[in-house]
């Protein structure tokens, strides 16, 4: 019964933090909606346009190359699979982590002139654009930080498991 509710608890930290990686790629598809939506709202200014598309497509780009599930996702688990499943996911991550920032801020740099029109000054737009930088840099790191002790865990409790059969 114990081995039965352990594997049932790892499943479910799995899941949790494949839920998680599927957060990632919605608040991309939002990030690019922004951009789409800026666009829009600047049509008016070719430069602004054309910018604004390009930091769409740089995140469309980020999301199909490494913010994709499907190599991880599987109908069924087994020990065997979810710890394949797992593996997958600590590549997928070290990927993601290792270009994510990259991304997100050439996506930032193209809103500067846009978003800098929307604001009285360009000083408290560049100010704004900085501030949402800090905070998603250093919430981003948190995130990665737990998420990285949560696989290490999840894989510990599974090589033990494996072990033991």
């Amino acid at each position: 019964m114990k081995k039965q509710d352990t594997f049932q608890e790892q499943l479910k930290t799995f899941e949790k933090l494949l839920a998680g990686a599927k957060m990632a790629q919605l608040s991309s598809v939002i990030l690019v909606t922004v951009s789409l939506v800026l666009a829009f709202k600047s049509r008016e200014n070719g430069l602004y346009v054309m910018l604004l598309l390009t930091g769409a497509l740089a995140i469309i780009f980020f999301i199909d190359k490494f913010l994709s599930v499907k190599e991880i996702k599987q109908k069924s688990y087994t020990q065997t699979s979810l710890a394949s499943s797992i593996s997958k996911l600590k590549v997928y991550m070290a990927n993601r982590k290792k270009y994510e920032m990259y991304f997100m801020a050439f996506w930032v740099l193209t809103l500067i002139p846009s978003a800098t029109a929307h604001f009285e000054s360009n000083v408290i737009g560049i100010i704004a654009i900085l501030t949402y930088i800090a905070l998603v840099s250093v919430f981003g790191y948190l995130a990665y930080k737990k998420t990285d002790k949560e696989i290490t865990l999840l894989e510990r409790t599974m090589e033990n498991e494996l072990q033991l059969q």
